[in-house]
């Protein structure tokens, strides 16, 4: 689950009015999407009858971001046109042997949006932030390639000189943090990128590349901070002054610039550098949350900017900034008017006020939102993070364990059940019952959702049964490990092919 304020595109797909053959359902023009819901098979089945390309949509229902695409780029009327040319399968992380396909096609975050040959083989998966604008061409791109996405990663590995035009489309509008199978690393990720910054063929596309290497190294302190070389502090002072001087570039690069930007230039050296840059970064920021192109979500986090700045640099949030959230927020309220639209944005406006030091208005903006909300769940979750921020252990708790009894869907469960034992241990690791309570708890879930243990879910398992060999260690709990191993062998026998590793589970590796 995805928790930050400095944290879209998918494709939409009305088929032609045509005769298809009996195997498939016949599909009129539309103007919204048509998914495939959950038949990945049969999606694929009937792009090699078609001689089309898929694009595979990973989602979820509680997903704040999928709630953005729903209500943006879904109704963009020229994106729709533009997919004709693909199979658009929609593939829900609760429904049944979804994570098996997300193991195969190595997609863990929400959203993920792929696109394939009719083989199964990946042509590229398509950053969610990508201009709406620049989707079109990059989707014209992708259908008619025939090369993998391996094939032109190795090739601006090796030789950008022979990138073609197409190929440089296909990179800017590539998704290099969501990627595990080729940039688990993403060190790796930056090296080609610097690369690529190095070698594009127009100065804008250079310094987006620039700032995208730049943007996925990043680690911050504690302080806000980060720590950068001194070629990497002059890459900033070169890239986003005329960066920050176009709305075009801004645009383009809105979610690097909201979210790793204001961390770059904390971390310059101070001076009238870094000061010029912070102006110019809330400036244009500021005319983010005014562009009513862009998402409503994407305007919500333009405040991120002067917001760190405040905590980080001067140490305090202005009685005029507090103001300017207050008001922000209140606007979002006020114009996201349907649930889906309202699920795109409200939690970045909890996080906003939470960050301005408004702790009780994030509360009750949360606390009115469980009401009106289908997924009550995720902003239960939100409000159990912000109490185990202000140090209130027993609200934390409470409010981890009413997000997992409220959770919906099978893998949904897991993962909320996985965040409510793992909050156990953490903020009440003497009480050994309800550390064992809240681990069988969990795997009475798993019992029900067999076989279930790959990718995203076999990794924050891992992470939990790890969490409990370390609290049964440091708490003399031997006996209650060897219990929940017992009950975890029997579940992981059920495992199919993933049963060996499942069996590894809470032993240190």
């Amino acid at each position: 689950m995805q928790r930050s304020i400095f944290a879209f595109v998918v494709a939409a797909l009305a088929l032609p009015a045509y005769q298809q053959s009996s195997t498939f359902p016949r599909v009129a023009q539309s103007h919204e999407i048509v998914w495939r819901e959950g038949d990945v098979a049969d999606a694929f089945a009937e792009a090699r009858e078609l001689g089309k390309p898929v694009i595979l949509y990973w989602g979820a229902n509680w997903c704040p971001p999928c709630a953005q695409m729903k209500v943006s780029l879904f109704k963009n009327q020229e994106f729709i046109a533009e997919t004709e040319k693909f199979v658009p399968v929609y593939l829900d992380g609760d429904s049944e042997g979804a994570q098996r396909w997300a193991e195969r096609f190595a997609v863990s975050g929400y959203p993920t949006l792929i696109v394939l040959r009719s083989d199964g083989t990946e042509v590229t998966r398509i950053n969610s932030a990508t201009m709406a604008a620049r989707l079109p061409a990059l989707l014209r791109a992708a259908a008619g390639r025939t090369s993998s996405i391996e094939t032109l990663l190795d090739k601006a590995a090796t030789n950008t000189a022979s990138l073609t035009p197409d190929d440089w489309r296909i990179l800017a509008g590539f998704d290099w943090t969501n990627d595990p199978r080729h940039f688990e690393d993403h060190s790796k990720a930056g090296a080609l990128l610097d690369r690529l910054a190095a070698s594009a063929p127009e100065p804008a596309l250079r310094r987006q590349f620039g700032l995208d290497a730049l943007a996925v190294g990043v680690t911050p302190r504690m302080d806000g901070k980060t720590e950068l070389t001194q070629v990497q502090q002059a890459r900033v002072i070169e890239i986003l002054p005329p960066m920050l001087a176009s709305p075009q570039e801004v645009a383009a690069s809105y979610e690097e610039l909201l979210g790793a930007g204001p961390m770059l230039v904390s971390s310059l050296p101070d001076g009238k550098e870094r000061q010029a840059l912070r102006r110019s970064l809330v400036t244009a920021a500021d005319a983010l949350y005014a562009d009513e192109s862009l998402p409503l979500n994407a305007r919500m986090n333009a405040i991120n900017p002067e917001l760190w700045f405040a905590a980080f640099i001067d140490g305090r949030v202005s009685p005029a900034l507090l103001a300017k959230v207050r008001e922000r927020v209140a606007w979002a309220d006020r114009t996201a008017v349907d649930k889906t639209t309202r699920q795109s944005v409200i939690n970045t406006a909890a996080y906003t006020l939470f960050h301005a030091r408004d702790v009780a208005g994030a509360n009750k903006l949360l606390v009115a939102e469980l009401s009106r909300s289908d997924q009550p769940y995720y902003y239960m979750d939100t409000l159990a993070e912000f109490a185990e921020i202000t140090d209130d252990k027993r609200a934390a708790l409470e409010w981890r364990r009413k997000a997992f009894d409220a959770s919906e869907g099978p893998a949904t469960r897991v993962s909320w059940g996985i965040g409510y034992s793992n909050a156990v241990l953490r903020l009440a690791p003497d009480d050994k019952a309800l550390v064992e309570t809240a681990a069988n708890a969990v795997m009475n879930e798993l019992e029900k959702n067999s076989p279930s243990y790959f990718w995203r879910s076999r990794v924050s398992r891992a992470k939990w049964g790890e969490n409990l060999r370390v609290w049964s260690e440091a708490h003399g709990a031997a006996d209650t490990l060897a219990l929940l191993r017992k009950r975890m062998s029997t579940i992981c026998a059920r495992q199919e092919a993933e049963a060996n590793s499942c069996t590894h589970w809470s032993y240190r590796s």
